[in-house]
């Protein structure tokens, strides 16, 4: 069984590169999961749900649309997934921790039933309640009693149902995020031209050249490029600590046009949260300020 904390905030205690005590930026915080789907366009009953999808491992038989079905009702707009199977599994094995499945939203034919299954390394875990869908949405509560790593969606007649906002909570790792490494306090102008530096700050209990760029996003937009460099310290502490940074630099402009700085008023601050994924799998995520001049 994978180690997992769920329920707890854990802060670890290191001791730095350069030999003195400090408290590490890194923790790991519970957050909620949920698959929705949407990203996906089009589909068909013949159009399988992409491999790996959201870094998990599906059954093949899993396909996905986004057409208007009765009764088939998704439960966000509007892509959902069904099985050209007797229901399907999902295998959460690929992320670094076991997770806590809460469910998902069932709907489609009443001449089915569905239920979940939990299963830890092989040992079921739980059995959720039966549900018989109708064309409204149901969330179908796996309440399982424990982590998991994998869940069997059983369908008891071929796949007059459809699954959407698959939701589960799972350990991301909180990071240090320091925009414009050096500058205190850091000014945003709805006008700039200039990119946005942005940094990750490295240190013993996070090597930095392990993030996978690919997944970097600043409130969804991607970096124009990234660098690995030793920029800053802990904390927002100008100056080089011994420890290398991801260094990233993101287009005022795109910024800019996010509804969370696009509304808000001069002078008053706003959160910019970094998000990504480990070549482990870990996904992370950190939260920095900027204050708007103009």
């Amino acid at each position: 069984m994978k180690q997992v904390a769920f329920g707890l905030v854990v802060t670890l205690i290191l001791v730095s590169c350069i030999g003195i005590g400090t408290v590490s930026a890194v923790s790991y915080s519970n957050k909620e999961m949920v698959l929705t789907f949407d990203d996906l366009e089009g589909g068909d009953a013949g159009t399988p749900l992409p491999v790996g999808y959201e870094g998990l491992s599906w059954d093949p038989e899993w396909f996905y649309w986004d057409a208007d079905q009765d009764p088939y009702t998704p439960h966000s707009p509007s892509t959902r997934i069904s099985s050209l199977n007797y229901g399907g599994w999902i295998d959460f094995s690929p992320l670094p921790q076991d997770v806590v499945f809460s469910g998902a939203w069932i709907s489609g034919y009443n001449l089915t039933q569905v239920y979940f299954e939990g299963y830890n390394e092989g040992v079921l875990v739980g059995t959720s309640a039966t549900l018989t869908p109708s064309e409204t949405p149901t969330f179908l509560d796996a309440k399982f009693g424990g982590p998991v790593d994998k869940v069997i969606v059983v369908n008891s007649a071929f796949n007059f149902f459809c699954m959407d906002d698959v939701t589960y909570i799972e350990q991301v790792m909180i990071v240090d995020e320091d925009i414009k490494p050096g500058e205190e306090p850091n000014t945003f102008s709805r006008v700039s031209r200039d990119p946005l530096p942005v940094a990750i700050v490295g240190e013993t209990e996070l090597d930095v050249s392990k993030v996978n760029m690919e997944t970097l996003k600043l409130e969804g937009i991607a970096p124009m490029n990234c660098s690995l460099e030793d920029v800053c310290s802990l904390e927002g502490v100008s100056g080089k600590d011994g420890c290398c940074d991801m260094v990233m630099k993101f287009d005022s402009r795109k910024l800019a046009k996010l509804d969370v700085i696009r509304h808000a008023a001069k002078g008053s601050t706003v959160p910019l949260t970094i998000t990504g994924i480990l070549a482990d799998g870990t996904k992370f995520e950190g939260t920095d300020y900027v204050v708007i001049t103009r």
